[in-house]
Parts: C-alpha cells; sequence; structure tokens
C-alpha cells in the first residue's frame, strides 16, 4: 500500500492506492473503470473552478489513467465526468472539421462517434456531491446512438454549409437536442481569442467545441 498527494487546479487531492507504478502504465478497460469508480470516495473533491476540466483530471489521477493524446481515455472507451444540470463537452470542433469538411465521415466513423461508442458518465451535484456512474454504448441503448448521429448528420451539414459560402458558424442543435457546437474557447497569451479556420476559411473568430446537452446528462445517471 503507497500514499500518494497531488494538486490540481488549487484542489488538493490524496488517496491510497495499490500497485500505483503498475497502474499508471496500463490501460484500463471500461469494465476496470466502471468497478473503481463504484468503489472511490468522492469526499475530497472539491467543487471545480476555472479550470473545468480539473476534477475529471483527478479522477483520472486517482484511477491511473495515463495522461496522453489518445482520441479516449481508456482501451475501449472514453471516461466524461459532468454536473448533473449542465452541457458535457466531448471535443473540440477544431479536431473533427477533416471528417467533416474532406472526409464527409459518417458518425460512427468520426471522431464524435469514436469517442461516445463507449462511455463512461460520472454524474456530480452542483456542490460536488457524487450521484452515480452509468455505462452508455450501442448495446446498452441503440435509440441513443440513431439519435446522436442524426443529430452530428444535421449539425455537419451546417459546418459545410458555412465553409461553403464562408459564412459564420454560431450555435447549433441537433434535431433530437442531444448534441450541440457552441463556441468553447480561451484568449492567448496576447488576449485574443484563436479563430476557427479550416483551409484558410474563418468559420468562427474563436473555437468552438461538440457538447451534449445537459437534458442526456440528467436522463443518464438516474
Amino acid at each position: 500500500m503507497r500514499k500518494w498527494s497531488a494538486t490540481l487546479d488549487g484542489v488538493a487531492f490524496s488517496c491510497h492506492t495499490v500497485r500505483v507504478k503498475a497502474m499508471q502504465t496500463m490501460e484500463l478497460t471500461t469494465n476496470q473503470v466502471y468497478a473503481k469508480l463504484k468503489t472511490t470516495d468522492f469526499a475530497g473533491f472539491d467543487k471545480p473552478g476555472t479550470n473545468k476540466g480539473a476534477r475529471g483530471q483527478l479522477i483520472e489521477l486517482a484511477l491511473g489513467i495515463p495522461n496522453s493524446s489518445k482520441l479516449t481515455d481508456l482501451s475501449d472507451g472514453e471516461l466524461k465526468t459532468f454536473t448533473v444540470g449542465e452541457s458535457i463537452a466531448v471535443t473540440q470542433l477544431k479536431h473533427c472539421l477533416t471528417d467533416i469538411i474532406e472526409n464527409g465521415a459518417e458518425f460512427e466513423d468520426s471522431k464524435v462517434g469514436q469517442k461516445l461508442a463507449q462511455t463512461l458518465y460520472v454524474g456530480f451535484t452542483r456542490d460536488n456531491d457524487y450521484v452515480n456512474t452509468a455505462l452508455v454504448n450501442e448495446e446498452v441503448d441503440p435509440a441513443h446512438y440513431e439519435q446522436l448521429a442524426e443529430d452530428y448528420g444535421y449539425i455537419s451539414a451546417k459546418i459545410k454549409e458555412a465553409y461553403m459560402n464562408g459564412t459564420e458558424l454560431s450555435t447549433t442543435t441537433g434535431p433530437n437536442k442531444l448534441l450541440q457546437i457552441r463556441t468553447k474557447a480561451s484568449k492567448s497569451s496576447n488576449g485574443k481569442y484563436t479563430p476557427l479556420c479550416y483551409n484558410g476559411v474563418e468559420l468562427k473568430n474563436k473555437g468552438m467545441a461538440f457538447y451534449l446537452l445537459a437534458g442526456f446528462g440528467k436522463q443518464v445517471i438516474k
């Protein structure tokens, strides 16, 4: 048994774990993380501050999920922590523009589809009390993925239209009110936003991202 601690975004977190070094290098599965989440004590996690990703990063650290540039957090899926009543960030739109504009990728082959193909959702209240964990994949809820695909197709068409016409993107929500794109950006060191561009065409004066709307989060962890 080894004790360790970490601080992120001003939040101190510590726990006891077994074979920490081995866990940090091991690629965990969704089933392994689901089991760990069910026995994790979340009392030490404070309400997220300016860095909305701090809680998720601390949970990943506690579970031994390595920090990497891979598309998904786990060997066979994704981990999403969120506050119930708030939308859930999926991925930055800039990473998806080639899929949408150049390749015309279907939802299941897109970066959004791959990130959401098998996802562990971990819900918290606004006071940062743990609510529940849910594992969602196409086998569990095929209708959900049909609706996601429809929303993705609708939003993709709007993005391609904006690119072809040289018009600015705005907040766009799919017909099933599951997926949405909207602004998600921070100012750079010069105090300005980095525009969202593709092949020299400015689509927005700042970054945007795909989100799952808040209604889904309320339903998934009931």
